[in-house]
């Protein structure tokens, strides 16, 4: 009797501590909810945010806490975390209205008009009150005046001047000796030398000669206008101009001043289910050297498919050719490609995937005649507050020439040439105000080529101003 007694007693008080508990975890929850429902009330939503976010592992999945961090969030210039916790709500409560005309809001901050017109289709089905009606009224008006925006004819421009340090201007190994002879020849050449007979014209055409990267800094000017002139309301033309002229301060990189002049004609538009199309048709012309001479005629079209996945990613389909005419007739060919772009907003920061395959139909006098080009890359922005963004890329790119050539860089002997490049950028821009623009980069390119001569390594950091208009 006496166990029994001292039993009961120990069960009690273990009620008693459990039930001391779960009430103190039910306060405190209770307390942090409502102390960041005052700080909301008292328009400090960025505390209402950090109180609610510091306890989220431990309530998320409970509809009215979700709900509230949802909101908290969303006022505090977090829509995609505000999305997510809506969502958790919405799973749980499908008619929680509140949550669905929070989502709605959070929609439009990321401007995702199509999937907010879906919400309030939902939301309509509710059958929500006069205010709420008032709400959702507010919301489709909004949505209008974006497309109706969208709908009038928008242009900007830019105008940039950038200063740079390239390593590798020639894009050379870091020093390689080519013979022009093959080695009879040098030999038979050699030994008319040494008796006093001189090959006919200049005898240094058949000097070795050393090719060897040499640095230099340089100055761009660029300039670029867009144009979209709608048609109706779901097409519109677009027009694309680029000017962009380089100059090399080094003697011996001169030869690689470069100037481009780019148009591009375009048809754009919008399917069912958010998916949008748009043809382009463009002409480029280059000009190079100390003289700028013409290098290259381009002619080119493309073909894209965009459509969303879910409410944060996107994926774009691309299919393009191109007419390449250069001043040198043996380096002329066509090309065609198809690559796929996926583009996914996160909470705190956007990524990019790509890959893209290229076939290149080259001159029958070109070395190593066709190619096959294969491009992958991977990207991510991620801004620093309102004003600065921070931007990498990485792309590996495979290049395979269908045919033995290159024997005047491999001591005379006929090989396949393939190439891997790897190329990193990292940018920082910083936008004083909606005219001016800063931007850093550093850019780093490693070739290793089956074909020694085209073995390289390169990099380049370069400061610009943009002014935007």
């Amino acid at each position: 009797m006496k166990h029994f007694t001292l039993f009961n007693v120990f069960r009690c008080l273990s009620g008693a501590l459990l039930s001391i508990t779960l009430t103190s975890a039910a306060w405190a929850y209770q307390a942090d909810l409502a102390g960041a429902k005052d700080s909301l009330a008292q328009g400090d939503n960025q505390a209402a945010y950090s109180q609610l976010h510091a306890s989220e592992l431990e309530h998320s999945g409970n509809p009215e806490f979700d709900y509230w961090l949802g909101v908290a969030a969303l006022r505090a210039g977090e829509p995609s975390h505000a999305l997510m916790a809506l969502d958790r709500a919405i799973l749980r409560q499908p008619n929680h209205a509140g949550a669905r005309m929070e989502r709605i809001a959070a929609l439009l901050q990321l401007d995702q008009r199509g999937a907010a017109e879906r919400e309030i289709e939902q939301l309509q089905a509710l059958s929500p009150p006069p205010d709420a009606q008032a709400a959702i009224a507010r919301f489709q008006a909004e949505i209008d005046q974006r497309y109706q925006a969208e709908n009038g004819p928008q242009h900007q421009g830019r105008l940039g001047v950038d200063i740079g340090y390239d390593s590798n201007p020639q894009r050379f190994p870091n020093e390689i000796a080519i013979d022009p002879l093959q080695p009879d020849l040098r030999r038979a050449v050699e030994e008319l030398i040494d008796l006093g007979l001189e090959p006919e014209g200049d005898p240094s055409q058949f000097d070795e000669r050393v090719f060897s990267r040499d640095a230099s800094t340089y100055q761009r000017l660029q300039g670029s206008y867009q144009g979209t002139f709608p048609i109706d309301e779901q097409s519109r033309i677009l027009v694309n101009t680029v000017g962009q002229s380089q100059r090399y301060t080094q003697e011996d990189a001169q030869d690689y001043d470069l100037t481009i002049a780019q148009a591009q004609l375009g048809y754009q538009r919008d399917l069912n289910a958010q998916r949008v199309f748009t043809l382009r048709g463009s002409a480029l012309q280059g000009w190079s050297g100390r003289s700028q001479s013409r290098l290259l005629t381009r002619w080119g079209s493309e073909v894209d498919l965009r459509h969303p996945i879910g409410s944060d990613s996107e994926l774009t389909w691309r299919l393009g050719a191109q007419h390449n005419r250069f001043s040198a007739a043996n380096n002329n060919y066509d090309a065609g490609r198809l690559g796929v772009q996926l583009g996914t907003n996160h909470t705190a920061f956007r990524t990019r995937l790509s890959a893209q395959i290229e076939n290149e139909w080259a001159d029958s006098r070109r070395d190593g005649g066709d190619l096959v080009h294969l491009r992958l890359g991977a990207g991510i922005d991620y801004p620093l507050g309102d004003r600065h963004l921070l931007r990498a890329d990485l792309n590996h790119r495979i290049r395979t020439y269908q045919d033995d050539g290159f024997a005047l860089y491999n001591d005379f002997d006929s090989t396949t040439r393939r190439d891997r490049i790897w190329q990193a950028r990292l940018s920082w821009l910083y936008q004083f105000n909606k005219d001016w623009l800063l931007e850093a980069s550093a850019d780093a390119e490693r070739r290793r080529s089956s074909v020694e001569f085209f073995d390289t390594r390169r990099y380049q950091a370069q400061l610009g101003l943009r002014y935007l208009f």
